[in-house]
């Protein structure tokens, strides 16, 4: 089944745009970034959820099919100037999320894990996902709405979304985990 015209035509999802004390830069597909993204993969508490504990030359390879296509780009999103989040920026019509909701097509999605467990839970996620949705807007005027699709499983980062205003639609089986898809709207930002 090929794309409709209208998901074609709305090209591939651009980068956030950041603002300090946010940063974020494409991810090479190998080196330094491939061996980074494999560790944070391989930390229990993001292995448990993306199951993606791979060595460095599978995400290097992953990484490289990212960057070679159009469903999905993968950045590297720092704070402070230190490398805090692995992030996944998606259009949801081209995507499994799509076929959950009447998905517009310049609707993106974000997939993100924060690698360091030490800088987990205090409130770095919630401002990470506001600021990224924030960009997204900024980068894709004819964005409506951002989603993510957490584990059912992962209550953290259930609630993270949850409280950076992301408005829930429900769980949703989609065939490789089960998950609650949660969205906000880009017009009501600020």
């Amino acid at each position: 089944m090929g794309l409709a015209a209208a998901v074609v035509a709305a090209g591939p999802p651009p980068a956030p745009v950041l603002a300090p004390p946010w940063a974020i830069r494409p991810l090479a597909a190998g080196g330094a970034d491939a061996e980074l993204v494999s560790r944070w993969m391989g930390e229990p508490h993001v292995e448990a959820f993306w199951r993606a504990a791979w060595p460095a030359r599978r995400w290097a390879e992953e990484l490289a099919g990212q960057l070679a296509g159009e469903h999905s780009r993968p950045y590297l999103v720092s704070y402070q100037g230190a490398p805090l989040s692995y992030v996944e920026i998606y259009r949801t019509p081209r995507d499994v999320v799509g076929r959950q909701y009447d998905a517009d097509p310049y609707d993106l999605g974000v997939h993100l894990a924060i690698g360091d467990p030490g800088r987990t839970g205090r409130g770095l996620g919630r401002a990470l996902v506001r600021a990224i949705a924030e960009g997204l807007a900024v980068a894709d005027p004819r964005c409506r709405r951002v989603f993510a699709d957490p584990d059912e499983r992962h209550v953290a980062a259930r609630r993270m979304f949850a409280r950076a205003g992301f408005r829930s639609i429900g769980i949703h089986d989609l065939g490789h985990k089960r998950a609650e898809l949660l969205f906000t709207a880009v017009n009501n930002l600020g």
